[in-house]
């Protein structure tokens, strides 16, 4: 009982004493940090009517919001751009197709965030 503990508080102290530690860089920890908060800002860019998700009648602005053709993620762009409606609402209806894993038709901020996770970030 008394070698139990005594490992126990070794094995313990020793975690106390070097920390805990990753193997990712600080730059890399940065980047996806950084990464992370420009896919929330194209979330919140494109959820107009501030419910939580994309709707079908938010698809439109997923463009204008960073999503790009081949619908990877990026930062939301500084200025917008004159197109078709109708080209951009095809765009969010392919990314609705794409990412919407519970079959609502509508895009939540998980749902959101796990596509940009897998389909990577275009600075």
């Amino acid at each position: 009982m008394k070698t139990r503990l005594l490992a126990t508080l070794i094995v313990t102290a020793g975690i106390s004493a070097s920390g805990c530690t990753t193997t990712e860089s600080s730059a890399q920890t940065g980047t996806a940090k950084a990464a992370a908060g420009a896919t929330m800002a194209q979330f919140k860019c494109a959820d107009r009517n501030g419910n939580e998700y994309i709707d079908k009648s938010e698809l439109i602005y997923l463009r204008q919001c960073g999503i790009t053709e081949g619908l990877a993620c990026g930062p939301v762009p500084d200025d917008s751009k004159e197109r078709p409606l109708k080209t951009d609402f095809d765009l969010g209806l392919r990314f609705l197709q794409i990412t919407d894993a519970d079959g609502d038709d509508r895009i939540s901020k998980l749902e959101f965030r796990a596509h940009c996770n897998k389909a990577g970030f275009v600075e």
